[in-house]
């Protein structure tokens, strides 16, 4: 790692109060009941908590020239782990129905075999409130390799 991401990570561990014990990139599809979001970021893990932190998109010109820019807001936000009934893999197509029209994530279950490979798949983080956070992640497998010992 070069200089310039050992300050960017030092800071983010200051600011998120300890070590990032693990981190990916992900793209955050939404939440139940929400909006879709579809932006990209660092997902990562400090303490009992896992963070997800977005990036501010770069515009192209073309798009600067027929498109007023909008301010960047960014989008932070954290998951206990006490928090988290299951961690599974769902079809794209089924997390949107629960994000746009609020359909019960708690009906959804890990797909699996030709399913699994034929079609675009993302990680429900399912809530014991009910609700549930969509996400496609990087590196899915060390994800989940380390989220079972966290919720052990």
């Amino acid at each position: 790692m070069d200089e310039e991401n050992n300050k960017l990570l030092a800071k983010m561990e200051l600011e998120n109060g300890g070590k990032l014990e693990f981190r990916t990139y992900a793209q955050f599809v939404g939440k139940s009941g929400g909006k879709t979001k579809n932006l990209g970021g660092l997902f990562f893990f400090v303490g009992n908590r896992l963070i997800f932190e977005d990036f501010e998109r770069q515009s192209s010109s073309l798009s600067l020239m027929f498109r007023k820019k909008t301010e960047y807001v960014k989008l932070k936000f954290q998951i206990t782990v006490s928090e988290i009934e299951r961690i599974n893999t769902i079809n794209l197509s089924q997390a949107m129905k629960v994000i746009k029209y609020n359909n019960n994530p708690k009906q959804l279950f890990e797909i699996s075999g030709i399913r699994k490979i034929l079609f675009r798949n993302v990680t429900q983080i399912l809530l014991k409130d009910g609700s549930a956070y969509y996400f496609e992640i990087f590196d899915l497998k060390g994800f989940n390799t380390f989220m079972v010992e966290q919720m052990m």
